[in-house]
């Protein structure tokens, strides 16, 4: 068949303008939802292919820079704690409100057998070392977690959990910041941290530094041979746990202000090769902690988190 020539430039007009960019640079806000209308707390909205995202507060409200150029290829994904995963397109406008549908969750029954509870993890004396969040507000948040591998000598239950938690470095208020409970199997990549073992929000903080010890005999976790993760998760939830401070960069030596949001875990430093902390950001998923020396002893932090461990 043929087709006049101002037809074919036509033809190829449309083909461009089916894959041209449909969206320019703009700021999502919004909330996320369960399916009837309360809020998901802490939920996470991003775009995979782009590796960007943010945490919603715990509200449920966020705040996302969409970048420009983004087409009808690109979507949301729309995730949360105990909720299915949900794709959506891209909204055009600036304000959405998303719905996520819970999971049903099954607990296990716990069987109570002889034998004395025991502390795994982390065993060494929390030093003059931390990690810390720096600048996670309402406007930006990137997520924060930092995990560590807890292996007991052989199969049982998780009856609890603890963290050594500290000031950061600016601010003792930032101590009483909530945070997250979060375990994961150790079936990830690279024996990483892998499936969400405990499907509910579990929130604690600390009055004072030292050992913050959560209860999770009720959820019935499983405590295999092979070990799990357990993760302290920074979340925002109000500007009182945000400080700023003053420092001086290593290579110009000018001041700068620096920012950091809640409490500090502490720990201690030790080689790369021996570490068994892992952290999270949505940008970039879990990775372990790595020393820059090829030879692996390039120190590098070992989280004080510990689990306990139930025969």
């Amino acid at each position: 068949m043929h087709f006049p020539t101002r037809c074919l430039l036509a033809l190829a007009g449309l083909a461009i303008l089916a894959v041209a960019p449909i969206h320019a640079q703009h700021t999502l806000t919004g909330t996320v939802q369960d399916e009837r209308g309360a809020v998901v707390p802490f939920a996470v909205v991003e775009l995979p292919a782009q590796k960007l995202g943010v945490q919603a507060d715990d509200e449920g409200r966020f705040s996302f820079p969409l970048p420009a150029g983004l087409t009808s290829t690109d979507s949301l994904a729309v995730s949360a704690l105990g909720y299915q995963r949900r794709r959506v397109a891209v909204p055009t406008g600036a304000a959405v409100s998303l719905r996520l549908a819970a999971l049903p969750v099954s607990l296990n029954e716990v069987v109570v057998r002889p034998g004395v509870a025991e502390w795994v993890g982390f065993n060494g004396e929390p030093k003059n070392f931390g990690y810390s969040q720096n600048g996670l507000s309402k406007d930006k948040n990137t997520g924060w977690q930092i995990t560590r591998l807890c292996q007991p000598a052989t199969d049982g239950y998780l009856t609890a959990v603890r963290f050594f938690v500290k000031p950061n470095h600016c601010s003792k208020t930032g101590l009483r910041a909530p945070f997250r409970v979060r375990v994961y199997a150790a079936d990830g990549p690279s024996g990483g941290p892998g499936t969400d073992l405990l499907l509910s929000s579990v929130l604690a903080a600390a009055t004072r530094k030292g050992w913050v010890t959560v209860d999770l005999s009720r959820y019935g976790i499983d405590f295999p041979q092979q070990g799990v993760y357990v993760a302290m998760e920074w979340v925002y939830t109000s500007d009182e746990y945000l400080c700023s401070y003053t420092y001086t960069a290593s290579d110009s030596r000018q001041k700068k202000t620096g920012f950091s949001y809640g409490q500090a875990l502490a720990g201690q430093l030790v080689t790369a090769a021996t570490t068994q902390t892992w952290y999270y950001t949505v940008e970039n998923g879990w990775r372990k902690f790595g020393g820059r020396a090829s030879s692996g002893q390039q120190p590098v932090g070992d989280a004080g988190i510990q689990a306990q461990f139930q025969p």
